[in-house]
């Protein structure tokens, strides 16, 4: 346990300090030309929706830095096709993740759909020229397309550190529709619970991203309490991220290896984490539901002795008559 939450020396990355006090965020799309649009409290900006016309051709596609990473771009070529959408996308201009705090080490490309599922595209990686770039599809017709800062690849639920959003160009191919849609966002801390001590991430440049990334989700596995609550899951991350620092310490050990074994961890972490907060969220309403029996048992229980109680004092003032 504790070679799987020590941290591995190297060049400190200092926390970054932003505040965001929104804990869920309501986006309302309205009828507009040539789009919807949703609106987003959390970063005070709009993310424009295209229903893209079924193997109607490729379109182009820009994206705009929000308030958190104003200076960042990038441009999408989306594409229907039979069965899927593909979207080639690069971004330039990207600050480091851990700009925002400790616990955010990559980007996460996300497609949200007019209903608000979000959907992981996949992780957006910084290269040291600040551009990414990646080529993925999605089963969605219609969507909008942002990009969070994240702990590790395999979230499920998108972060409200909201840094690029999809800006649609007057050249855009696409249809409209009315749409009406709510989305939740994890808000800043949302993977720290109350109380709960996160060091500062600190990074070696010997080491691939996804050893830390597997840190990260091994130990907000732990600080969710997914010891007490997905006991093998969560074990089996601990034994596959010794594996890891194993490697991570072998001069000779295979770099591919390593990273394969790392997004093991994450992937195995991350369902460690979202079965205890389904437990404990069951656990909640398992409680409340036996608080409220409990109650209504004790209001009918004193319903009964005060009727009792009612019925026997007649009786009571017979009997003390002489």
């Amino acid at each position: 346990m504790n070679t799987t939450l020590s941290l591995a020396a190297g060049i400190f990355i200092s926390l970054g300090s932003f505040a965001q006090t929104t804990s869920r965020t309501e986006f309302v799309v309205e009828p507009m030309n040539p789009t919807p649009v949703f609106h987003s409290s959390v970063t005070s900006r709009s993310v424009q929706a295209i229903n893209y016309k079924h193997r109607g051709g490729a379109t182009k596609l820009d994206f705009a830095g929000t308030n958190l990473m104003p200076a960042a771009t990038g441009q999408a070529k989306v594409e229907s096709k039979k069965g899927y959408t593909e979207i080639d996308v690069e971004f330039g201009n990207l600050q480091k993740p851990t700009t925002f705090g400790g616990e955010y080490l990559t980007y996460v490309l996300w497609a949200i759909s007019p209903e608000g599922r979000a959907i992981n595209l996949g992780e957006i990686l910084v290269g040291d020229n600040h551009r990414s770039k990646v080529d993925v599809t999605t089963d969605l017709q219609a969507f909008a397309l942002v990009v969070t800062a994240e702990p590790y690849y395999a979230v499920r639920q998108p972060s409200n550190v909201v840094v690029i959003e999809n800006v649609v160009r007057a050249d855009t191919k696409g249809t409209t529709e009315a749409m009406n849609t709510k989305y939740e966002l994890m808000e800043r801390g949302g993977y720290i619970p109350t109380g709960y001590k996160f060091d500062p991430v600190v990074l070696n440049t010997r080491l691939p991203l996804e050893f830390f990334e597997a840190r990260n989700a091994v130990r907000i596995a732990e600080s969710e309490g997914a010891e007490q609550y997905a006991s093998d899951s969560y074990q089996h991350a601990v034994r596959l991220m010794d594996k890891v620092d194993q490697l991570a310490t072998d001069k000779h050990a295979d770099r591919k290896a390593m990273i394969a074994v790392a997004r093991e961890v994450v992937q195995t972490a991350e369902d460690a984490r979202a079965t205890t907060i389904q437990k404990i969220e069951q656990e909640r309403q398992d409680n409340e539901r036996q608080a409220a029996a409990n109650a209504q048992a004790q209001a009918h229980a004193e319903a009964d002795d005060a009727t009792r109680q009612k019925q026997q004092a007649p009786r009571a003032a017979t009997h003390a008559q002489p």
